[in-house]
């Protein structure tokens, strides 16, 4: 029989689900790509990517025969940009063999055991059960649950048998993506609404008012990096050199030189152009952008040291830039026109 709870769920979900493009004549190709670019990646953030991703690339075929360079520019401005190369690659083998159960997608780089689930539930119907952090919010809260996580991991290995009592066998996808709904619409982690949650009357947590403390992570330690910029703009080209930002990324991404103290020392011409911060783990970087006046001539072992290259400004679209960067660049030519 049912969990009662589960059908209202199901109810809740099927008349307030987001009006999101992979809903919209669902295939397993839209289902694959949003996945992987849902990875790491919120939904706001990413819809415009998606879109463009669809013109670009329609279809698995399409994806598999566009060159790597290309499907990393349409990427460009998304992160962790090796779910590019391994998308790309997943396409290249689905079109000769069809990967269509969970313990198949866990065999393909770059899909982890949510990512599979979630694929292999939406797309295939197989009855596996997703867990992201909105699902453990949402089961933390249902539970109570007040002891401190100590990692997502943990959290996770709590969260699977609780979740048993309320998943949908019959139609694994539907239930896996209204949890995760509700959990990113009305369970939200700072300010639920509880008054609209289909769950509302199983929750403990809204029960006891404890829905502000539920659940609880270890914080890890914040750091703080500076960084230092070379912009150098010459004949309607700029210098871009290879990230030198360690990332779980095994994709190379361009962007502006980093200036070592020695190297700020030799061009005494510099001058701060532009002050920008960016988010990689727990770490923040503040990173200061220094112009230098075309007609100081660069010298051609800094050029090296940095295996940078002159892009012109026009094609910077085709080329993999890091997301920040990109912005950045964009920020200052629009000050500059």
């Amino acid at each position: 029989m049912q969990n009662p709870a589960t059908l209202n769920l199901i109810a809740w979900f099927k008349q307030h689900a987001r009006r999101l493009p992979w809903r919209q004549n669902p295939s397993v190709y839209k289902t694959v790509v949003s996945e992987f670019m849902l990875q790491q990646t919120q939904i706001k953030t990413m819809l415009p990517y998606f879109e463009r991703w669809m013109q670009e690339f329609p279809s698995f075929q399409a994806l598999a025969q566009a060159p790597l360079t290309s499907v990393l520019a349409v990427w460009s401005g998304l992160g962790y940009y090796t779910r590019a190369k391994h998308l790309h690659a997943f396409a290249q083998t689905f079109i000769h063999r069809p990967v269509t159960t969970y313990a198949e997608l866990l065999t393909c780089p770059g899909i982890g055991p949510y990512t599979a689930a979630a694929i292999a539930s939406i797309a295939f119907n197989e009855p596996v059960m997703t867990i992201d952090g909105n699902v453990i919010r949402v089961l933390a809260r249902l539970l109570n649950h007040s002891e401190v996580f100590t990692s997502q991991a943990t959290a996770r290995t709590w969260v699977q048998p609780y979740l048993q009592r309320y998943f949908d066998q019959t139609h694994p996808g539907v239930f896996n993506e209204a949890l995760m709904e509700c959990g990113a619409t009305v369970c939200t982690k700072t300010h639920p609404v509880c008054s609209q949650c289909p769950l509302r009357v199983d929750c403990q947590a809204f029960q006891l008012h404890t829905q502000s403390t539920c659940p609880q992570f270890l914080k890890a330690k914040e750091l703080q990096k500076q960084k230092h910029r070379l912009w150098h703009l010459n004949a309607n080209a700029l210098l871009l050199a290879p990230s030198t930002i360690a990332t779980r990324t095994s994709v190379t991404l361009l962007e502006l030189p980093e200036l070592s103290p020695d190297q700020r020392t030799q061009l005494p011409e510099l001058q701060p152009i532009f002050t920008g911060k960016r988010r990689i783990g727990n770490t923040t970087y503040t990173e200061t952008l220094y112009s230098l006046p075309p007609s100081v001539a660069l010298p051609t072992k800094l050029i090296h040291q940095w295996k940078a290259q002159w892009l012109p400004i026009k094609a910077l679209n085709q080329y993999p830039l890091s997301g920040p960067h990109k912005r950045w660049i964009q920020a200052i030519l629009t000050s500059l026109s």
